[in-house]
């Protein structure tokens, strides 16, 4: 198939265009600016998702068999500072692809990434399934929820190909140091260096469900192939894990033995992790994670 991937030049993205090139699939890259040298794709598009008429454009040129949709403002944080921005790229941005598509490659088998954040934190009786309702917490996970709905109706609307997938968090090597993970990684790191002593944490008793970012690749690769149009898809290890457990095996995996510091400005007192119900993509697809924590935690390691 000829592949479409928005945010192309992300730490997803990458992961993907991997994947898909292992798969025998062509695939064509989108981002705003210049493509990295090293970027696998038969086709790389200088495209802002916000400009439609520049991405209604890039759709016509390429014509895709499918899309996978990664392009958003992802960081949470970002939905106080740039509200407005987080808005336009994660909103509209979507609107404007499905239109692209619409008009010019209605038959395009298109993924839209949305996130497990769209279903919130409050504790539920059962693991969340795809129908279950979306009670979304942060301006990020509105803006997802949003789009995600959109997505759907135009599977329904339009009878447009359209699948929705929600991962829960993901890792590994090269993920930006403002995520937990990748930010235990790098300080542990200069630990070991003798740049500090210390290391900065929020709140260690947090949960999370991590995946490793080349199984979430493989899911999308699979949804684009296999998937049902109309549908939503969980993605999740089905596994959580404290956030200080991660630390520990961090600190193992490089030897070092740091002064912990709780940083009021990390605390997040009511940080809760639902448990997802991924059946769904799992029967559908027959997916499952294949790369363990602890071999992720090393590869992170080793890439800080």
């Amino acid at each position: 198939m000829r592949v479409l991937v928005t945010g192309a030049c992300g730490f997803v993205g990458r992961y993907l265009l991997a994947e898909l090139a292992s798969r025998g699939h062509t695939s064509y890259g989108m981002d705003r600016g210049a493509a990295p040298s090293d970027l696998p794709v038969q086709e790389f598009l200088s495209t802002d998702i916000c400009d439609a008429s520049a991405l209604k454009t890039a759709v016509r040129h390429v014509a895709p068999d499918a899309c996978v949709h990664l392009a958003a403002l992802a960081f949470v944080p970002s939905g106080k500072s740039s509200p407005r921005m987080m808005t336009e790229v994660n909103v509209m941005g979507t609107v404007n692809l499905l239109e692209a598509l619409r008009s010019d490659s209605p038959a395009t088998r298109l993924l839209f990434v949305s996130t497990a954040q769209v279903y919130g934190t409050h504790t539920r009786p059962a693991p969340v399934r795809e129908d279950d309702a979306l009670h979304p917490e942060s301006l990020y996970g509105i803006t997802k929820a949003a789009a995600d709905g959109i997505a759907l109706l135009y599977a329904r609307q339009y009878d447009m190909p359209v699948m929705v997938a929600r991962p829960y968090n993901h890792i590994g090597p090269g993920q930006a140091p403002d995520y937990v993970v990748s930010s235990f990684a790098r300080q542990v790191m200069a630990i070991r260096q003798g740049t500090t002593p210390v290391i900065r944490v929020g709140n260690l008793e947090s949960r999370r469900d991590f995946t490793d970012v080349r199984d979430i690749a493989r899911a999308y690769a699979l949804l684009i192939e296999k998937g049902i149009p109309g549908e939503a898809y969980n993605i999740a290890s089905g596994h959580q894990v404290k956030i200080g457990e991660i630390l520990t095996a961090l600190c193992e995996l490089t030897g070092v033995h740091p002064e912990i510091i709780r940083e009021e400005s990390l605390f997040r007192p009511d940080d809760h992790c639902l448990e997802l119900d991924s059946s769904r993509l799992r029967k559908t697809t027959d997916w499952s994670p294949l790369i363990p924590l602890r071999q992720t935690l090393s590869d992170i390691v080793k890439a800080s």
